[in-house]
């Protein structure tokens, strides 16, 4: 028999929290923000205020899986917590959309950055050939890596990050130390500008914030790899989450330094900000940064998420072959070939109603999010005899003030979005539940109720 696969180390975990949450939208998504808040205090003090939100979500999460480290994770947390009907319809978005379409979407995006590197001809609204080649390519050998083992593609996915960092902190030494003169662009462009009372656009501003903070719970979907996961799944989610929040102020501080706010403001903003603290090699680093960085949340993404269908495989909710382990390297060989299929059919038959559905369940995903607070808070109250290795501090501060968000994002989104990407979202959902209920007589499955 071979020696049992090697598992992954309290800065493993941390790099994974790290890479599932830095990927590309600190590149762009801090000119979604200025549109809102043109105003230098209001711009930080959001950045500020989604850090508290990551941090609540995280100490909710550190939580959960101190006391359930097992695989699964966030899915496992709703199952205890409401039963299986949740669990199965968070797993079912997540297969079919959340994870395998943001996959997809970060791999062409991968895709353009490489053939911008090496001049393909790959720019444009439709992909073309070379660029569907390129991002498909990316989806299977990252696949064929985590077929080896959850550490090797956490050791691949560590130097993607510590690569993304580096690019990180040597913009953010360059803005703020090097960087002489005014910044490029103090005053914005009124006609840039959202219209509206400042609190009106604060609210506005809250989901790009919120969507490049997001991504902090994927170490949670293959626990069991942890070294002394009780302990270490918690330091590892809390620390990646305040690393990653110091990452994000000090990067937009080196934007305003050199760029403004007007600036920043401007759509392409990384750019500016690439070429005004390396010249002309700016572009070409730039270029090179985002596909490492898109790269390792690719692989951070594909080699947890499958995590969640072992653990619906396991509780009769998937078909029995998706909860198998590889004998030797105790990887999902089936869960990753399952979600890789998906998500390169999504590359392969690319359209605008992909995109549509993927943003359909943003609001869905965050209805699971205000869930999973409500579970922590519901458990502590009835199951008093569970393990609490991690206790967040002012308990029930934390998982409270994530809830509220989480709510107030679901129905900002019920209120603000199109009535039409809403209703594909809630249809989603419904046929998810539809499923559900032959599926689970069909197969006498018991995840309609709790596990102790």
């Amino acid at each position: 028999m071979g020696s049992p696969p090697r598992k992954l180390t309290l800065f493993d975990a941390t790099m994974l929290v790290m890479g599932g949450i830095i990927g590309v939208g600190i590149f762009f998504k801090p000119s979604g923000v200025a549109e809102y808040v043109p105003e230098t205090w209001a711009y930080f003090t959001l950045w500020g205020l989604g850090a508290v939100a990551a941090l609540a979500g995280a100490m909710t999460f550190a939580e959960l899986a101190g006391s359930f480290p097992h695989t699964g994770g966030w899915y496992l947390f709703l199952r205890e917590g409401f039963g299986g009907l949740s669990a199965f319809l968070f797993a079912w978005v997540v297969l079919l959309v959340i994870s395998t379409g943001a996959c997809a979407g970060v791999a062409d995006f991968f895709a353009q950055k490489v053939g911008e590197l090496v001049h393909l001809d790959v720019a444009g609204e439709a992909p073309t050939p070379a660029r569907r080649l390129i991002a498909a390519a990316a989806v299977v050998i990252i696949t064929g890596v985590a077929m080896r083992g959850v550490k090797s593609g956490a050791l691949f996915q560590n130097l993607c990050m510590l690569a993304k960092l580096g690019a990180i902190a040597l913009f953010v030494l360059l803005g703020l130390a090097f960087f002489h003169g005014p910044p490029l662009e103090a005053v914005p462009d009124p006609n840039l500008v959202r219209t509206g009372s400042l609190a009106t656009r604060m609210i506005g501003a809250t989901l790009p914030v919120l969507f490049t903070y997001g991504g902090w719970q994927l170490v949670t979907y293959i626990a069991p790899h942890v070294e002394n996961a009780p302990r270490n799944l918690p330091r590892a989610i809390v620390l990646g989450v305040l690393g990653v929040a110091v990452t994000y102020l000090c990067f937009n501080a080196a934007y305003v330094r050199v760029l403004g706010m007007g600036g920043v403001l401007q759509g392409d903003g990384a750019h500016r900000l690439a070429v005004a603290t390396l010249g002309e090699f700016g572009g070409t680093f730039l270029s090179a940064a985002m596909a490492v960085s898109a790269l390792g949340f690719l692989v951070a993404t594909l080699i947890s998420t499958p995590g969640i269908y072992v653990a619906m495989a396991r509780q009769g909710l998937f078909f029995e072959a998706v909860g198998r382990p590889h004998a030797s390297t105790g990887a999902p060989i089936v869960a990753l070939g399952v979600q890789a299929g998906i998500t390169l059919g999504y590359i392969v038959f690319h359209s605008s109603l992909i995109n549509e559905l993927a943003d359909a369940v943003v609001f869905a995903e965050w209805i699971f999010h205000a869930l999973v607070a409500v579970a922590l808070l519901r458990m502590r109250r009835l199951r008093r005899d569970l393990p609490r290795p991690f206790t967040s501090p002012a308990y029930p501060l934390f998982p409270v003030l994530y809830a509220l968000l989480a709510a107030a994002v679901v129905l900002g989104n019920l209120v603000t979005n199109e009535w039409r990407i809403t209703r594909m979202g809630l249809f989603v959902l419904a046929l998810g539940a539809l499923v559900y209920l032959p599926w689970r007589r069909l197969t006498h499955s018991d995840a309609g109720s709790p596990v102790s």
